[in-house]
């Protein structure tokens, strides 16, 4: 695997372009400033307006990254006080960004990506699509509940797009890990020249992981915890590696080789609607 270049993180103030409800509970927030280029992985701390509370920074991943234009796109869904703030927060006002923050996804040594994301987790892989792409041959795999809930598509970079959702409202029914394998077991693709890279529900990691241990595939997968800081002080987004020990999701993460992972710690027993997941661990 070759490790990509990143930069320092900085802290800048950033200026809300625009903050756009896109969905029953997503919004897509665009941000101006001087930002350092994140690579696709990584992730930005975002602080609320002033005086607006609670105090601590919100982690989120990139959706898009536009260095000439300095704007930044971040697709969040609301889910708890801090996320029903910022979906209040108007264009002209002022946040402060600390980032790129994290790892970003190491590139593999073969010719192709298999990017799979479920539910929330197909926007950040948007970024990953849109840069592999212009190199790499990419096979991006979206999954989610319903059509409502798969967002972004139209923003995707790929060779080909594959779609599944569970009440089949849109493109093949059943989760994204049945229609992975119906896809490439049809296709016979060779997966000496693949990367496995995914982002999603812990019951759809646990799956993939599961998938590249059957297909002796390099995987990388993207976690998502609980961040005060988002630089590895306060310690609490630390999860439990297979082998010994913890690794903290802000500094170590939150791109991790899925083999380092301890599932059952991550994912526990419950895998949702993956029972793929229960079949190899």
């Amino acid at each position: 695997m070759l490790s990509v270049e990143t930069v320092l993180p900085k802290e800048v103030e950033v200026e809300v372009l625009d903050n756009q409800k896109i969905s029953e509970t997503g919004f897509l927030l665009t941000l101006f400033g001087k930002i350092p280029a994140p690579q696709p992985g990584q992730f930005v701390m975002l602080g609320l307006p002033r005086g607006a509370g609670p105090f601590l920074r919100r982690p989120f991943s990139v959706l898009e990254f536009k260095p000439k234009e300095k704007r930044l796109h971040i697709y969040y869904s609301v889910l708890g006080c801090g996320t029903r703030i910022l979906s209040d927060v108007s264009s002209g006002e002022k946040l402060e960004l600390l980032g790129p923050l994290g790892r970003a996804f190491p590139q593999g040594s073969g010719e192709v990506d298999v990017i799979v994301g479920g539910g929330r987790g197909v926007s950040p892989l948007v970024f990953l699509s849109r840069r592999r792409s212009r190199t790499r041959k990419v096979l991006f795999f979206a999954g989610a509940a319903s059509e409502k809930k798969i967002v972004f598509l139209d923003k995707v970079k790929a060779r080909e797009i594959f779609v599944s959702t569970e009440d089949g409202s849109l493109g093949k029914k059943g989760t994204v890990l049945e229609l992975l394998t119906s896809v490439t077991s049809s296709r016979r693709l060779d997966w000496s020249r693949a990367t496995l890279y995914g982002c999603g529900p812990a019951g759809m990691l646990r799956g993939l992981h599961v998938f590249s241990l059957q297909f002796k595939v390099p995987c990388f997968v993207s976690l998502e915890a609980r961040m005060g800081c988002g630089v590895g002080v306060c310690q609490g987004c630390a999860v439990k590696t297979a082998k010994s020990g913890y690794r903290l999701v802000c500094k170590d993460g939150p791109v991790f080789s899925s083999a380092l992972i301890d599932w059952d710690k991550y994912a526990g027993a419950n895998s949702g609607n993956y029972p793929e997941a229960k079949r190899v661990l």
